[in-house]
């Protein structure tokens, strides 16, 4: 995990804004995020296999309401790139029952915190500038 400066950190706004501003630069918010906390994630290993193991991410905390939620107030935390290497062969942790199977279908990663190397910090530098940017454009304190 490398944490990275951002004139975004400790901005707060409404969910629907900054889910906005992020998806427009082409963040997601994880899946696994719960009504207090999340990330929105971008993949900077876009033009390899399709299996993304480096990412820019920026913590988001619900400072009023749930996220997801159309009243939520959230804080940004600090960026960072991090990069999971996934396992290509079985995994020994997942159970394969009828039912479970339709919900414990992913691997867990086989090294959650492989080195970064220096492509994928220079280019979640340059996205994290790219997003500060279009924040510094459009957002506005509601």
């Amino acid at each position: 995990m490398i944490p990275l400066q951002s004139s975004i950190e400790n901005l707060k706004g409404s969910f629907i804004q900054l889910d906005r501003l992020f998806n427009e630069k082409g963040f997601v918010l994880g899946g696994g995020y719960e009504y207090d906390h999340g990330y929105y994630d971008k993949a900077l290993d876009w033009e390899e296999n399709k299996e993304h193991q480096a990412y820019l991410r920026i913590p988001v905390t619900a400072v009023s309401g749930s996220i997801g939620t159309r009243k939520a107030t959230l804080q940004i935390g600090k960026p960072f790139i991090l990069k999971h290497v996934y396992q290509t062969k079985s995994d020994d942790q997942v159970s394969t029952g009828l039912i479970s199977g339709s919900f414990n279908q992913f691997a867990e990663p086989e090294d959650p915190d492989a080195r970064v190397e220096s492509k994928w910090i220079q280019r979640g530098q340059s996205e994290l500038k790219k997003l500060e940017n279009h924040f510094q454009e459009n957002f506005s304190v509601e």
